[in-house]
């Protein structure tokens, strides 16, 4: 679930129907040559220009790209580190399933607090992805918290009792 997570330095992407349709081609038809040959060329030059500065503004709104960031930290991720960010919370997730299955709960509720603390940092906190992982996150991490195991001096300290009682 952490690769298609959202970050804030990810820039949106355009559908792919807007990019074919910015993209495409001018090529005059029969009528606009015919409207050129009887005298339409300030037309036929209007539209052409219309078009040409339509694509040119198009081109300069992918360029440029005004959001609010909260923690300016998150923007420090370049986008080709995005991959070392979602490698290291993925490690920081087996490291806590590791830490449950050996009965570190310590350990595992410290990595789900890191894994927590970066997915607010740097990831975008309006999709629904993100607040359904954040969820997780802390429903696993209530439920570790819950288990107590006895201590090994606790339970030889129980068996020696019940032996004398015998």
């Amino acid at each position: 679930m952490v690769d298609e997570l959202p970050l804030l330095v990810q820039p949106e992407r355009r559908g792919a129907a807007a990019d074919d349709k910015v993209r495409a081609p001018a090529v005059p038809s029969a009528a606009s040559t015919a409207a050129a040959g009887a005298g339409g060329w300030r037309a036929e030059l209007s539209t052409r220009w219309n078009l040409l500065v339509q694509r040119v503004l198009d081109e300069a709104r992918s360029l440029v790209r005004v959001t609010r960031i909260d923690q300016p930290e998150a923007m420090l991720v370049a986008p080709e580190q995005a991959y070392f960010l979602r490698e290291n919370m993925k490690l920081r997730l087996l490291n806590a399933r590791l830490a449950l299955l050996s009965r570190q709960f310590g350990t595992a509720q410290s990595d789900l607090r890191e894994v927590q603390l970066s997915l607010e940092r740097h990831f975008d906190r309006s999709s629904k992805r993100v607040n359904l992982m954040n969820e997780l996150l802390r429903q696993v991490s209530s439920q570790s918290r819950g288990i107590v195991v006895p201590r090994p001096d606790e339970t030889l300290a129980a068996l020696t009792t019940a032996m004398a009682g015998k």
